[in-house]
């Protein structure tokens, strides 16, 4: 331990793990090709002499930021936590620190939310934009050159990477699951049509019916937030309009279970008398009661994907923007039954 009031250094940090300055950089900043064993030297040693790191003079010294912004919906959401375990594990590996702003479905707190990231001088930002968002909205991002990674849904007109799901396949993937259990009738609580992922589950799931025959008639949808709340209204809403359906697709796992909770309390049997589709296959969905058929879309390799790419364009690459969707799957369980 440095002696008290003593700052510590890097130099007294290569000295104390037997390593040069630069193997000590290097391992601070997540750059460089070292051994394993070696990082930890320096890892150990940055422990015993009680070093803490301060950003700010690094970024006085270097020029450059190791802040992340890092803009999200709704910060209780499942899937964000599972989104932000890994990219945040990987920024964090190589010397960059995720500071989190939760945006809701609010246009205006988006934007004050990328002004005050901005004011801190982030590195990069990753956002997920919310409900009717267009690319002039996150124009301050472009207009300082900050490299950006959007996620989950997307905004034409952009020039930034996207990383997300296949929403469309993944609906289909429920739709075909359901048709071939044999149900005839369905039903869709789905998220909000002004984003991308809401306006392609509905989409994926209609058409995909629809190429099979099922009429117009036979398909009834509602949609709104991707809320437990909204889940439990919508099945409520299905139910009070006297339509008949044996099979109910949700936008999401939290919709699903909030529907779930409102069928059974107007004496529907998940599982029995109704098939239940959700979609993202949170770490709940196999806990729920009957557990949750749901689509999978790894929340967490889409975490790694866009720290990856972030880092990348942070690091300096440069050239066209990229996009990938990942191929969804369906997990089934036992709250689908043949019709």
């Amino acid at each position: 331990m440095a002696k008290q009031g003593t700052k510590v250094t890097v130099a007294d940090i290569a000295k104390k793990a037997g390593v040069s300055v630069a193997t000590v950089s290097n391992a601070m900043n997540g750059t460089g090709r070292m051994a394993e064993a070696t990082r930890e030297k320096v890892r150990k040693a940055m422990d015993e002499l009680g070093f803490v790191r301060d950003y700010s003079a690094a970024k006085l010294r270097t020029g450059r930021s190791r802040l992340v912004g890092v803009l999200i919906q709704d910060v209780a959401n499942p899937f964000y936590g599972e989104f932000s375990a890994t990219f945040e594990a990987v920024l964090t590996r190589r010397g960059f620190l995720p500071i989190l702003a939760n945006i809701g479905e609010d246009r205006e707190r988006q934007a004050s939310m990328i002004a005050e990231v901005l004011a801190h001088g982030v590195a990069g930002m990753v956002i997920s934009p919310c409900a009717s968002s267009i690319a002039k909205d996150l124009a301050p991002i472009i207009n300082q050159r900050i490299p950006c990674v959007t996620f989950v849904r997307e905004v034409d007109g952009l020039p930034f990477d996207f990383v997300g799901a296949d929403d469309y396949e993944g609906a289909a993937l429920a739709a075909r699951q359901f048709l071939a259990d044999g149900h005839r009738n369905f039903a869709v609580i789905g998220g909000l049509e002004e984003t991308t992922t809401g306006h392609l589950r509905v989409k994926g799931f209609v058409e995909t019916l629809k190429s099979e025959g099922i009429a117009e008639e036979n398909i009834h949808v509602v949609q709104g937030p991707q809320s437990r709340a909204f889940g439990r209204q919508g099945a409520e809403e299905l139910l009070k309009s006297g339509a008949a359906f044996t099979a109910v697709f949700c936008h999401n796992d939290l919709v699903a279970m909030g529907a779930s909770a409102g069928f059974i309390e107007n004496g529907r049997h998940i599982g029995k008398d109704l098939s239940l589709i959700g979609f993202d296959n949170l770490p709940e969905a196999e806990l729920w009661s009957p557990p949750l058929t749901s689509v999978e879309i790894g929340p967490r390799s889409i975490g790694d994907q866009v720290a990856e790419w972030l880092v990348e364009r942070m690091e300096g690459q440069s050239g066209p923007a990229r996009a990938t969707r990942l191929r969804p799957r369906l997990v089934v369980r036992k709250s689908t039954v043949t019709a």
